[in-house]
């Protein structure tokens, strides 16, 4: 059976696995599942009194027995197996183009650059309005994205209007293989500390190669950022090799160990690393997951620097790929076959205290557990961790997570009842050492060295941003070939503006205007909550939470809010005008867990006080 290395962190097991010698037939219990269940599906065949899709029930019975496991094992046809392929190698044929739906038509939210879309001169806020002569109003986005990819070297024609009612301009652009870069961004702060971003982005076929690239072109640096906030992850062999860039020869980064000791495998640096002796900070966060935590435990566990942020995700497992064809792999299996552990021994994998529940929710052609989507979403403190945690557990572009974010909670749990309180959030009290006897914890998680929470927008503009009504807005307010931005060249928000924008929400939904939106999502809550028997301390959270929607909507027009408000809006003229880069720099001006990270790496006694904290007695 052939194995394929994709997914979060996906590991190929190799070699011979031993067993324990016994006198009992290890399949007789196998044996015995296979007769039960095949004494049942047998009757059904023969006695239902309608005809079966039989490839429908057999799907149904792999969900089934797949729903017992953990979220992480899935089964993949044809069309997810591609999607899969797509995220974790950073691959496709296309034009290089994020897009959504706004005003019936498919819009650029932003175009990769150095892409076909980019030199065509695609902006984001661009309709595409035809494609291929076909008209895209009312098109599903998956329709249009499926219409925009294809074979290298083969072009596609299609129509784009700067706004609604402005007149298309017609553009051929030749498909290209389109590579998702890792490094977002490099940069040199103060003049003398480095910065790597892979925030938001994942671990593919040539992350390494590319932090190496980034690493190269800072050769006067002090000190180095790796920014891995909101990272869910990627392939296990990029986490190693990354890893590999920052430590000593022949420290351990990651041991992967299977279930009932059968195997265990130990990885080793073992290049010359290229930045093994300047300063580093690695900041995370809650989004960062699986491969990130691999990079920043190595880091941790053999002292190499300093961790700065917030716990990261809890995602140490392993995931193997099985094909399930032996010619072509028209479907696969996904399964957790075993659990990787940090360098000084302690699993950074978080528990999910959860029952999988039969209920699934339609996204597309895929099914997902209601309950674990609704639980990442309500427990995600802003909008850019519920995307982290969406893509991490589902292995899904942004493009998906963005759009399981506009389902109306609501409707989300009218699908179905939710059967289970939701996911434990405990770090774990064990205590491990570093190799310079540092405590460091396991079972939650990587615990940051230095601990400094994000500045979270308040839920009200939180709302706002997750319906997309920012961007929308910019869009309709200033078109690129409008000569706004060249009266206003500092892309300064005024009063005006904001005051235009809450105009603009008001028309959209009458429901944000006092945020009842939010408050009737939460009565449904409190109701099913009430109704399941959750337990007094899920509705004394759910109460509180509509407390604080509550108050949060009386002040929404308050001078409180205008500073984020303006803030988002900024962005996205940037966004319009300036490009995605430029977004990103933008985003980083009043970041306060980068100001952290650069105030270590400036201060060294700082710095070396915390990696050279008291050794264990």
């Amino acid at each position: 059976m052939r194995h394929i290395l994709v997914g979060l962190i996906f590991f190929v097991a190799s070699g011979g696995v031993i067993h324990a010698a016994t006198t009992e037939d290890p399949y007789a219990e196998v044996n015995a599942s296979w007769e039960r269940f095949g004494a049942v599906y047998s009757r059904i065949l023969e006695n239902y009194y309608a005809r079966l899709d039989q490839e429908g029930v057999m799907s149904a019975a792999i969900k089934g027995m797949l729903g017992q496991l953990d979220s992480y094992s899935e089964y993949y046809d044809e069309e997810g197996l591609r999607q899969l392929r797509q995220d974790t190698t950073g691959k496709f044929a296309g034009l290089g183009i994020t897009v959504a739906i706004k005003d019936r038509f498919p819009v650029v939210i932003s175009p990769i650059e150095d892409t076909p879309a980019f030199r065509a001169g695609l902006r984001p806020g661009d309709l595409i309005v035809s494609v291929e002569g076909k008209s895209t109003l009312d098109m599903q986005l998956e329709s249009v994205v499926n219409a925009l990819h294809g074979e290298p070297g083969t072009t596609v024609a299609i129509s784009v209007a700067t706004h609604l009612g402005a007149t298309p301009r017609k553009v051929e652009i030749q498909r290209e293989i389109i590579r998702i870069k890792s490094v977002v961004l490099v940069e040199e702060f103060n003049g003398k500390i480095g910065y790597i971003s892979m925030r938001r982005t994942r671990f593919s076929e040539h992350t390494s190669s590319e932090v190496e690239e980034a690493i190269k072109s800072l050769p006067r640096v002090e000190g180095l950022i790796l920014d891995l906030r909101g990272n869910p992850g990627g392939l296990f062999s990029q986490a190693t090799q990354v890893a590999d860039l920052f430590l000593p020869q022949g420290v351990p980064i990651v041991s992967i160990k299977e279930r009932e000791g059968r195997r265990e495998e130990v990885k080793y640096s073992h290049r010359h690393s290229i930045a093994r002796d300047i300063p580093l900070v690695v900041l995370i966060d809650e989004g960062s997951a699986s491969a990130s935590e691999i990079v920043a435990g190595a880091i941790q566990d053999n002292d190499r620097g300093v961790i700065v942020g917030a716990a990261s995700f809890g995602k140490g497992s392993v995931q193997t790929i099985f094909d399930l064809r032996e010619e072509e792999a028209y479907s696969a299996l996904k399964l957790t076959t075993a659990l990787y552990y940090a360098p000084s021994g302690r699993s950074i994998h978080r528990e999910q205290d959860i029952a999988r529940p039969v209920h699934r929710v339609l996204f597309g052609d895929r099914e997902l557990p209601y309950q674990l989507v609704m639980d990442l979403v309500l427990r995600s403190e802003n909008r850019v961790k519920a995307l982290s945690a969406l893509q991490t557990h589902f292995d899904m572009d942004s493009e998906s997570a963005e759009s399981i974010l506009l389902i109306r909670l609501g409707d989300l749990v009218g699908k179905s009842k939710i059967g289970a309180a939701g996911l434990s959030d405990s770090i774990s009290n064990r205590t491990y050492y570093t190799q310079r006897g540092r405590k460091v914890f396991g079972g939650g998680g990587i615990k940051p060295d230095v601990s400094v929470e994000s500045e979270l927008f308040p839920p009200y503009v939180q709302e706002l941003e997750r319906r997309r009504l920012f961007f929308d807005f910019v869009i309709d307010y200033v078109s690129t070939d409008s000569s706004w931005a060249e009266e206003h060249p500092s892309l300064t928000v005024s009063d005006e503006m904001v005051k235009s924008f809450m105009e603009f929400v008001r028309t959209k939904d009458r429901s944000l205007d006092q945020g009842q939106e939010g408050l009737i999502q939460i009565e449904e809550l409190e109701d099913l909550a009430e109704e399941m028997d959750w337990g007094k301390d899920a509705q004394e959270s759910i109460h509180q939470l509509r407390a604080a929607v509550k108050q949060e909507g009386e002040q929404q027009y308050s001078s409180k809010l205008e500073p984020y408000i303006k803030s988002a809006l900024r962005r996205e003229l940037i966004l319009r005008f300036r490009g995605r880069k430029a977004q990103l720099l933008e985003e980083l001006q009043e970041d306060v867990q980068l100001a952290k990270a650069i105030e270590v790496l400036a201060d060294q006694d700082q710095y070396l006080g915390v990696l050279a904290a008291e050794k264990a007695k």
